[in-house]
């Protein structure tokens, strides 16, 4: 191929950020006005954590998510093996459980497999809950992963139980199941025995509208933080008089989330007074107040012990340390955010 014969325009695609498109101008239609755009408007408010555990030693391959039981014991999703992995805060294996399955034409995969699970949560008592994605279902199970129950298939939104590569579940203090069906731009909200209580959200950019919902967390309030992805923001709701959280309170931005990968999806986690919201292709963790003010952040590119490469999953243990599932790294880690303060 030559370049008289070559022709960008059959091979190549522009994509302009959101906020940057919508303040392009039509030329000669009148004044316009520069403004100078910040690299990264996060600068200056980096930490230095350390990390007080790590899992790794060939254990993982991409995990995607992590949870604490009230026990104090660790779930991990470990999505590209299929399975998950229970821990001891030490580290020591106390169960496993998940392989790999594939929706067959109308019909379920069976209790405790999975298609890269992606989502994981545990209710006041200990029950876990799995975001099984690419078989669009979540899994009940035991804290020993004794399968229980599931529900959801395929379907976009058609049906209450329809669910689209479903990511990621958060569940509140009344035992609410919320979990993100991203394809389906919503969050659906059900018991924990999997009855459909009624869903949020739709495709859009207005409050209340999600493109790509992934991470979602639930403060002690009762308040929901949904990534609302690709419009680049988190999106709060509040509690209804019946205590379910769907009612739109606030959103901020965040400078970041610019790529479309279906990989490098961005989670949330709700701490004491602090937002945590990981970067996954900014290899960082931010940490907001719950009204949306910026704090600081921590985490750079590399495979060191302290370094993140694709970070996920994250959550908050009872002593406010910040767990977080390094995808790129196939390790899970543990940062310990009071040991040098905010």
């Amino acid at each position: 191929m030559s370049l008289p014969n070559w022709s960008p325009a059959e091979h190549m695609r522009l994509y302009v950020r959101k906020d940057i498109a919508a303040k392009v101008w039509n030329y000669g239609s009148g004044d316009f006005d520069l403004e100078t755009l910040t690299a990264d408007p996060y600068e200056g408010k980096e930490k230095d954590y350390p990390v007080d555990q790590i899992f790794n030693g060939g254990l993982f391959q991409s995990p995607r998510n992590v949870a604490v039981s009230p026990d104090g014991t660790i779930y991990i999703a470990d999505s590209g093996n299929h399975r998950i992995v229970h821990l001891s805060a030490d580290g020591e294996t106390l169960h496993t459980w998940g392989t790999y399955s594939l929706i067959g034409d109308g019909e379920s995969a069976a209790l405790g497999t999975f298609n890269e699970p992606w989502g994981i949560a545990v209710d006041s008592e200990g029950y876990i809950y799995i975001a099984d994605t690419w078989n669009h279902r979540v899994q009940k199970f035991t804290p020993g992963g004794e399968a229980l129950t599931a529900w959801g298939q395929f379907g976009q939104a058609e049906t209450s139980a329809a669910f689209w590569g479903p990511r990621e579940i958060a569940v509140d203090a009344e035992d609410h199941i919320y979990v993100t069906d991203t394809g389906n731009k919503r969050i659906a909200i059900f018991t924990s025995d999997g009855d459909f209580i009624t869903s949020l959200g739709e495709i859009g950019m207005g409050p209340g509208q999600f493109d790509e919902p992934v991470g979602i967390a639930i403060d002690a309030q009762g308040n929901l933080y949904v990534a609302d992805t690709w419009n680049q923001r988190v999106q709060v709701f509040e509690p209804n008089a019946q205590g379910v959280a769907v009612n739109y309170k606030t959103e901020w931005e965040i400078v970041g989330w610019y790529g479309q990968s279906l990989d490098n999806k961005p989670y949330l986690a709700a701490g004491d007074g602090v937002i945590y919201v990981s970067d996954p292709e900014g290899y960082r963790i931010l940490a907001f107040s719950p009204e949306g003010e910026f704090l600081f952040y921590w985490g750079t590119y590399g495979v060191g012990e302290n370094n993140l490469n694709r970070p996920t999953g994250l959550a908050v243990d009872a002593d406010g340390k910040v767990w977080v599932a390094d995808a790129g790294n196939n390790k899970v880690v543990r940062f310990d955010i009071l040991e040098t303060g905010r």
